[in-house]
């Protein structure tokens, strides 16, 4: 054969034992030289030979970080589309339920800060357990009851949520007596349950007359809890999607001759559209 062929046969000679790895050869495909009845021309086909590109494991760790990665090194280019799109849209869905989350979180906390809580000011932000505590009961009470007597007199009113506290205190440790005074055994340990579990001035809320805006308080908190579980369950999609990457890679250059055919299809599921995986293994 004539130069073409010659080159073919020392670039394989260089290969050596490793010639037959997918990912770890080099080799030139030659076409008849053109000439009077011989139509055409050589072309060639490579892939690396040696350095980190001649390893498998290199596709299946790139599309573990990046999904469609690995599938792009090996140029499979349809099902590298697929993962990277998925990855896409799987972030899209994951900022817009985060950016909701933090809308209804925002709102609800405003509403709760003018409406029940008067505005005081600085504001001071509970956690998340106080703003449920406001869904539950109408009004927290004092915190102290009667700011002319020194040290602090626990609310008593079991309609308010520090009095609960008080009578929970109480009952461990005073046999009950809301009335305990503070000679009576066991008054400094409930005065400490109280204080550990009671809210200060600084927040108190009071929803009476407000009922209407109690209740849109309740459903921002809803949503901004349902887009919290949403983009949670978003981001475990995200990562299902980086080991099903890297899995493909790794299937398929297993299978040898086999391809795992991957792809994006519409659907449907609960009368919504959705994008729906499909992976089909070929046997050739």
């Amino acid at each position: 054969m004539g130069c073409a062929a010659a080159l073919s046969a020392a670039l394989l000679a260089q290969a050596g034992p490793t010639a037959a790895q997918p990912l770890a050869r080099a080799e030139f495909i030659a076409a008849p030289e053109s000439g009077p009845g011989t139509p055409g021309a050589a072309t060639s086909a490579w892939a690396p030979s040696s350095g980190w590109a001649a390893s498998p494991a290199v596709p299946v760790f790139a599309s573990l970080a990046v999904p469609g990665l690995g599938q792009g090194l090996e140029r499979r280019w349809i099902a590298a589309a697929s993962f990277a799109a998925l990855e896409g849209v799987g972030w899209w869905l994951h900022l817009d339920a985060e950016s909701d989350a933090e809308r209804f979180r925002a709102a609800y906390r405003d509403l709760a800060w003018t409406a029940a809580r008067g505005s005081p000011s600085p504001r001071v932000d509970g956690p998340f357990e106080y703003y449920e505590r406001m869904i539950r009961w109408t009004r927290s009470g004092s915190w102290d009851r009667r700011s002319d007597v020194p040290g602090v007199q626990p609310e008593t009113a079991q309609d308010a949520f520090n009095g609960r506290q008080w009578r929970l205190a109480a009952e461990i440790f005073l046999g009950g007596d809301i009335a305990a005074t503070p000679e009576t055994s066991g008054y400094a340990s409930a005065l400490e349950y109280y204080r550990q579990r009671a809210y200060d001035d600084s927040l108190l809320w009071d929803w009476t007359g407000q009922e209407a805006a109690q209740r849109q308080f309740s459903d921002w908190i809803e949503e901004s809890d349902d887009a919290s579980r949403r983009a949670s369950l978003v981001a475990g999609a995200l990562v299902a999607n980086h080991l099903l990457s890297a899995i493909e890679v790794y299937v398929n250059q297993r299978l040898g001759r086999r391809a795992v055919e991957v792809g994006v299809a519409p659907g449907s599921r609960a009368g919504e559209g959705v994008a729906m995986l499909r992976v089909r293994v070929r046997r050739d």
